[in-house]
């Protein structure tokens, strides 16, 4: 064995390991000549394969060459042999094979590493373009899923798609564990057509369904769009589907139709009310040429009743044209609080005695421009409407107000009055209130719900009528057991420099800041506005939805400094129920009291105290925060007043 030189176990080692290393190398390179050619990097994976073998090659000849030669020649010339052609040969042929080794690979890296940024920018593109489209779909309320068909399951589902069916994600994917579960999500009635739908879908067809589905906020409609996924045997794997919620255009249709539907209605009547208007015309005037021609006693009454019934159609079509908007008004100044004091002076003749009538005129009311004989007409179809809701007797009162709606009024969404100055006149009873289902038909000509033969129908439609042909609007608000209100709107005419002292005072409170105040209302829409506008006046807020979860959260949060309250709430504590719980516990307790109602119509019977304070809704952020402020402010004169 020569000095220096690795022995013959050690050069089979060595020789072993690099044909080990080639082979992986080879077979390594084979398995990912898919992804290397894509790369660009295959001349570099065929050099680096080149010089693993050139080098291999060189140390198999050795392996082999120590293997046969000791035999033949023996071990110590063998060795001197193999010594002698590395030094003098074999380490040229090393360091080709490493150059070749070493080039390949950094071809093979640099090409790898352009491939791998290639996939992370396009991976990059997927995600931002995912993003757009979830986006998109967020903002178009679209909502999309996967069902699995083989399992029967809910494979995925977006937020937009739950909350289209009422629910969360975690919810619906609860509820929509199969296709059988899936139907109680969908209103009883169209359960057994979606179910049929859904069968044609998972036999591989298209469908297109619109159905209803019952949430606890009310109804919903969605319109889904699903198709079938199949596998190469043609066999439905997967369903996808994309759903909408339309309920807001269905809505927007249904009111559109009805619009369209009143108008149609509308120019029918007037045209048809025109139309009879000239054939009464004619025959009243022949029966009051032939009154003067004739003398017999049985001729002139007959004349007589048919001249009568003659007025009585002229009237009928009156109010047909009225409702058409299409009757000939002669607008003047009208001081509304005025007509309502002459009304009231012969209601005696209109209502019973069993019912009450009780007034509540805002002075230095402002003046509109109206027809009057209209406006009284108006007005007295709605005290006969409110006689009529309460037939066992009851109470009416008549209040009028000076309305601002602007940006910051506090209404329900549904109070769509254009903004600008107005003026109020709200009609109510404590009748039997209407149903709300029935709440949109009032106004529909020939709808009613009195008897036969008690009423044409056509009462409310020529009151809209009216208004709306002079410029206003007119608003039903109605609880069953409670009574209902009619509102109308008036806009209000000014002189120069007339009504310019009404204008919005500071809202911000100057000596109440961050009182604590609990608010009870069960409108959300009513309740998100009441805490801005208070919240914004730095006043600490808690609210409920009705009266008894009032009481719960006042147990935790007490003392208040106020109570804010609807009236009418569901559940068993009432506005004036809850402020007289929490009165047990802190008599001075300043309560601000609202309502659909007149001021007086809500005091009537409720046993609040003269103290507190009554708003009427809709109610102006100005006018709230001032209430609130006079309350706190009382609180504080009479709580600093010496025992």
């Amino acid at each position: 064995m020569l000095d220096g030189f690795p022995s013959f176990q050690t050069m089979v080692a060595i020789d072993l390991f690099l044909l080990g290393a080639a082979l992986i190398g080879t077979i390594f390179i084979l398995i990912k000549w898919h992804q290397i050619k894509e790369a660009g990097a295959a001349i570099g994976a065929l050099i680096c394969i080149a010089g693993l073998w050139t080098d291999t090659g060189l140390y198999v000849a050795d392996l082999a060459s120590m293997i046969a030669m000791p035999p033949l020649i023996g071990m110590e010339r063998s060795m001197a042999f193999m010594t002698d052609l590395h030094l003098k040969y074999s380490w040229y042929v090393s360091v080709v094979s490493t150059a070749l080794i070493a080039l390949g690979l950094l071809i093979l890296i640099w090409g790898m590493g352009r491939q791998f940024q290639r996939l992370k920018n396009a991976r990059t593109e997927i995600e931002e373009s995912e993003q757009r489209l979830a986006q998109a779909a967020q903002l178009a309320k679209l909502g999309y899923y996967w069902w699995d068909a083989v399992e029967d399951e809910l494979e995925f589902c977006t937020e937009q798609h739950a909350r289209s069916h009422g629910r969360s994600m975690e919810e619906y994917a609860e509820l929509a564990t199969t296709l059988s579960n899936e139907m109680v999500l969908i209103h009883p009635d169209d359960r057994e057509r979606i179910r049929n739908e859904y069968l044609r879908l998972r036999a591989g067809n298209p469908i297109e369904i619109e159905y209803r589905v019952p949430t606890a906020d009310g109804e919903r409609r969605v319109r889904e769009i699903a198709r079938p996924v199949f596998d190469e045997n043609g066999t439905v794997v997967r369903e996808i589907g994309t759903s909408l919620d339309t309920t807001e255009q269905y809505e927007t249709e249904l009111r559109l139709f009805q619009a369209e539907k009143m108008e149609s209605i509308g120019r029918l009547t007037g045209g048809v009310a025109h139309d009879f208007n000239n054939l009464l015309a004619v025959m009243m005037g022949n029966l009051e040429l032939l009154r003067s021609e004739v003398d017999q006693p049985d001729l002139i009454e007959s004349i007589e009743t048919a001249l009568l019934a003659a007025e009585r159609g002229g009237e009928l079509t009156k109010n047909m044209l009225t409702f058409a908007r299409q009757a000939r008004l002669n607008p003047t100044i009208v001081d509304i609080n005025a007509t309502i004091r002459q009304t009231k002076l012969w209601l005696s003749r209109t209502l019973p005695a069993n019912i009450e009538v009780e007034t509540s005129l805002l002075a230095n009311l402002w003046r509109v421009s109206a027809d009057s004989s209209s406006t009284q007409n108006a007005l007295l179809n709605l005290i006969i409407n409110a006689r009529d809701a309460m037939p066992s007797g009851g109470k009416l009162t008549i209040e009028t107000a000076n309305v601002r709606i602007d940006d910051e009024y506090i209404a329900v969404r549904s109070e769509d009055v254009p903004p600008g100055r107005y003026v109020m006149v709200a009609v109510s009873d404590t009748g039997d209130g209407i149903e709300s289902e029935l709440i949109d038909k009032v106004f529909e000509p020939f709808f009613s719900t009195k008897l036969p033969g008690q009423g044409s129908g056509l009462g409310l439609p020529m009151v809209q009528g009216f208004i709306k042909q002079s410029g206003g609007a007119i608003r039903v608000y109605s609880e069953l057991g409670v009574g209902t209100t009619i509102k109308l709107y008036f806009p209000a005419v000014f002189r120069d420099g007339e009504g310019q002292g009404d204008a919005h005072p500071d809202t911000k409170p100057t000596t109440t800041q961050h009182a604590k105040i609990l608010v009870a209302e069960d409108e959300p829409e009513v309740l998100a506005i009441i805490v801005r506008v208070l919240e914004n006046a730095h006043y600490s807020v808690f609210t409920a939805p009705s009266g008894d979860k009032a009481l719960e959260l006042f147990q935790s949060i007490r003392p208040i400094d106020l109570l804010l309250t609807d009236i009418v709430m569901p559940g068993s504590l009432q506005g004036p129920k809850l402020a007289k719980a929490l009165r047990e516990v802190e008599p001075d307790l300043p309560t601000v009291f609202m309502s659909g109602y007149p001021n007086e119509a809500t005091v009537h019977g409720n046993g609040l105290r003269p103290e507190d304070i009554r708003l009427m809704k809709p109610v102006p952020a100005t006018e709230l925060i001032a209430a609130v402020e006079k309350a706190l402010r009382t609180r504080r004169t009479s709580s600093d007043e010496p025992n």
